[in-house]
């Protein structure tokens, strides 16, 4: 049976928007030529920055590493980092993508986050090859769905100062083990601190930051209280 005018012309119709889609999502390579600025075209290989949906490839930057300290960019699909590439996110800036995959293909640079937010929707996923691939969050707040670190070649997540990572209640376990084998590290490992594990504040959800324990806390109240002594002896 043959199809009916109104259904081949539909069929047409679903063809070219399909042809369009494919066209629309592409794959962006990070050249970083002229400077760190996400936003500038001339910094992408072929001028072309990344669209909504494009797959997105952080190679080593000749010589600029990508710093993202704006908001209103497109959300991408997957963002790779190759190997040495990097990425810098700012306060004031915004990135969001489907996944971000560090230590695919070889030890990738280091992923930055010094304030702002970056988002995923799917996976943040360190060391996916086996490779070296950090994360280190000073500031800001780093948010996925989902988390995994393989971290055999050395990748894994650093958190400090107000730095706040934060994924679903399903990923609570991989993350308590990531924490008790310091694979997820608070203040890069240093005496008298720790991650915090906080499930009450959202209930769906796992937020981490580094926090100082007790006998931190209490040694500063008692330098604190040394210092006070001592002025006022001095009055």
């Amino acid at each position: 049976m043959k199809p009916t005018g109104g259904f081949a012309i539909a069929c047409v119709v679903c063809l070219a928007l399909l042809g369009m889609s494919s066209a629309e999502a592409g794959t962006v390579y990070w050249a970083g030529t002229v400077s760190t600025d996400w936003t500038n075209s001339s910094n992408w290989s072929g001028s072309v920055p990344p669209s909504a949906g494009d797959t997105v490839i952080l190679n080593q930057g000749s010589p600029y590493t990508p710093v993202v300290s704006t908001t209103g960019n497109p959300t991408t699909g997957q963002i790779y980092l190759g190997i040495s590439g990097g990425l810098n996110i700012f306060p004031g800036g915004a990135l969001s993508m489907t996944d971000f995959i560090t230590g695919n293909w070889g030890n990738s640079g280091g992923t930055i986050v010094t304030g702002g937010q970056m988002t995923m929707s799917g996976y943040l996923n360190l060391g996916a090859g086996g490779y070296d691939g950090k994360i280190a969050i000073s500031n800001g707040i780093v948010e996925s769905a989902a988390l995994s670190i393989n971290a055999s070649g050395g990748a894994g997540m650093n958190i400090s100062g107000n730095g706040t990572y934060i994924t679903g209640i399903s990923q609570l376990n991989n993350v308590n083990y990531w924490v008790a084998n310091n694979i997820i590290k608070a203040n890069n490992g240093a005496d008298g601190w720790s991650i915090k594990i906080d499930t009450t504040t959202d209930p769906s959800k796992v937020m981490l930051t580094a926090v100082p324990e007790p006998a931190t806390l209490a040694l500063a109240a008692i330098g604190a209280a040394a210092v006070a002594l001592r002025r006022l002896r001095k009055r």
